[in-house]
């Protein structure tokens, strides 16, 4: 059975059907299992911290219920740094489904269209470190620029000639310095969504080479980045928010059905559900307004008509409830993340002439159907044979 690529254009044209090629299962599977992560580490954090600050569980439960959705502020310095680490692994959990749903695109377009999610995962895993590491090393040349100013600064202390040491070597090469490093730092920023995928396309497994081609795409093609990335970020939108509204119609489908046998119990068993978690913040308005400023949407408390609270079955709902919702945010991302593979597969190959889909595939290999026969070794001469 051979290769059966895409058909990928390296084009505009590619990122157009971004939605479309977004929206299949392994890819917003993905994309949900990085979002949980990201859940997870958010939630236990922010508790963790919470109890530093001297706060009790119950109190932490009352206002953030299952699903902490607002930007919490400590008083002390330890809860800070405990609730950073939380929101620093949920970062890393999310690249970790940008980098799965980038080496799925990555080899359909060389040929192997039937990477599994589990195979991805695993791949992403793997480059985790090396993903890390990129943004380290970053992280380590903005520091190091900084401890050089700070350095400089002291030079302005030296009586007499500080102030005119300083004043002649302000535009080179201090100001100079500081432009790249600046700059630096608004790569580090939009790494966050081109990482990933360079990471993800590098078959030598180098830092560095995650961090050139990261630069590269940014800074050699800025305009090209920058209209696929507002491109994907308003198709995501829009997108989601037509995903949200089926799986909505789906859950009110289904409620009406079983209602028909379970009557109102149906009804306060979803309530109970929802009691656990914020569905009226800004997130969930977010999610189910088709853009902001644009007053055009659908509300989901027509689901939750009963005033309850519920034991067990109560947080099982809650948690499928969550599942739901992080199935169409997974939708969402896989969008975004679709949209930085193809945009980096495209801007290579404008930028270098290099074709990621004339790459083998890395997890590919040919299966024969009739497997060809060997040919079988001549029969030896006779030795007693004369000339």
């Amino acid at each position: 059975m051979g290769n059966v690529k895409i058909n990928f254009n390296y084009s505009y044209k590619d990122i157009l059907v971004v939605p479309s090629s977004a929206l299949k299962a392994k890819k917003i599977f993905v994309m949900a299992l990085g979002l949980f992560g990201a859940y997870l580490f958010h939630t236990i954090f922010i508790y963790l911290a919470n109890s530093i600050n001297g706060e009790h569980v119950e109190t932490v439960y009352t206002f953030f219920g299952m699903i902490p959705t607002t930007i919490y502020q400590f008083d002390f310095f330890y809860p800070i740094v405990v609730y950073s680490i939380g929101l620093l692994l949920a970062l890393i959990s999310i690249a970790i489904g940008f980098m799965a749903v980038a080496i799925i695109d990555f080899e359909a377009m060389r040929g192997n269209q039937f990477l599994s999610w589990w195979q991805a995962l695993k791949f992403s895993l793997k480059k985790l470190s090396q993903l890390i590491l990129s943004w380290v090393a970053i992280i380590l040349f903005i520091g190091f620029i900084v401890l050089l100013a700070f350095l400089v600064g002291l030079i302005a202390r030296i009586p007499y000639v500080g102030e005119f040491i300083y004043s002649l070597f302000f535009f080179f090469p201090n100001f100079i310095v500081s432009l790249f490093t600046v700059l630096a730092v608004l790569v580090l920023i939009l790494s966050m969504l081109v990482m990933p995928a360079a990471t993800a396309a590098d078959r030598n497994n180098e830092t560095f080479n995650s961090i050139l081609e990261t630069f590269s795409t940014i800074i050699r093609r800025p305009v090209r980045w920058i209209l696929y990335t507002i491109y994907s970020l308003i198709t995501a939108k829009v997108c989601g928010f037509v995903f949200a509204y089926f799986a909505f119609r789906a859950i009110q489908f289904l409620q009406i059905s079983a209602q028909l046998g379970g009557g109102e119990k149906v009804n306060a068993i979803l309530s109970a559900g929802a009691a656990h978690l914020p569905y009226r913040s800004e997130l969930v308005e977010f999610t189910t307004n088709l853009f902001p400023g644009i007053n055009f949407g659908f509300d989901i408390d027509k689901l939750f008509t009963v005033t309850t609270e519920g034991g067990v079955a109560s947080c099982i709902m809650a948690i499928s409830l969550v599942l739901i919702f992080l199935t169409v945010w997974g939708y969402i991302l896989s969008i975004i993340a679709t949209a930085q593979s193809y945009a980096f597969a495209v801007i290579r190959k404008n930028r270098d002439g290099f074709v990621i889909g004339d790459e083998r595939p890395l997890f590919y290999k040919e299966e024969w159907v009739n497997p060809p026969i060997e040919d079988e070794e001549s029969e030896p001469e006779d030795n007693n044979t004369t000339s």
